[in-house]
């Protein structure tokens, strides 16, 4: 009940939002052009759900093999710069002038190179989610008790059994944090790389369907995109709260 009580309490808030939603589009008589209604929208929905699944399951694919990428790179970058305080001075302002670079030039360069497929989309998410990854892992790899790290210097643990019985451990509720933030940005580089290049995904299923007048088809990508990034939030809540179980 503890890991499903914020997810019941999202889907009442939703829930209230749509009736609250609808009463102001019916009441106000507000065109569908501007702001299509609820069910209009669950509707053209229902209607093009072939188009959006497939959209969605791309965009999906692209985010989540990303996400997979940057972590395992910041993992190997954060536990290098822990290990040695000389490579974190000389490699973290290149880390943070890669990561300054904005995404609307990288995309661009990166099709050139990777055409406009699912690797185009691969390289941004990699790029936007990297650095609050990084960022996070560095500090919770830090934030170790230090009488438990002296103890373990007392018994000789070498570097590695320290990172993994303490430092790992440690780190697991800053990994987390780092997720959630750096979930919603990949999903947003994942559709702003598919405007920007043309490729298929939920991005690319906006443009098409603004350009077509389809309103309701918009807003319905628009809610599909909003449902992914809290499920995504709520997923990386939920496994804190089950990885970090030991703390309590």
């Amino acid at each position: 009940m503890r890991v499903l009580r914020p997810l019941l309490i999202a889907l009442i808030s939703i829930g209230l939002i749509g009736l609250v939603w609808q009463g102001l589009v019916q009441a106000l008589h507000v065109p569908h052009y501007v702001i299509p209604a609820p069910d209009a929208i669950i509707a053209a929905g229902i209607k093009g759900q072939r188009a959006l699944l497939r959209q969605t399951g791309f965009t999906l694919r692209a985010t989540f093999y990303g996400l997979a990428v940057s972590l395992a790179f910041a993992l190997c970058v954060a536990i290098a710069f822990t290990r040695s305080r000389t490579a974190e001075r000389a490699a973290l302002p290149l880390v943070i002038a890669f990561r300054s670079a904005p995404v609307p030039a990288i995309a661009p360069i990166a099709m050139l190179f990777l055409g406009r497929g699912m690797s185009t989309s691969i390289l941004v998410v990699t790029i936007v989610s990297f650095f609050p990854l990084l960022v996070n892992l560095m500090r919770g790899l830090a934030s170790v008790d230090r009488n438990a790290a002296e103890l373990l210097h007392v018994y000789g643990a070498s570097f590695w059994q320290v990172l993994g019985w303490l430092r790992v451990p440690s780190a697991l509720p800053f990994l987390f944090t780092g997720l959630r933030i750096a979930g919603a940005t990949a999903l947003l580089g994942a559709m702003l790389s598919e405007w920007i290049t043309g490729s298929r995904g939920l991005g690319n299923l906006i443009l098409d369907s603004a350009d077509m007048r389809e309103t309701e088809m918009v807003w319905a990508s628009v809610l599909m995109s909003v449902a992914i990034a809290l499920t995504m939030f709520w997923l990386t809540s939920a496994g804190e709260r089950l990885a970090t179980r030991w703390k309590d």
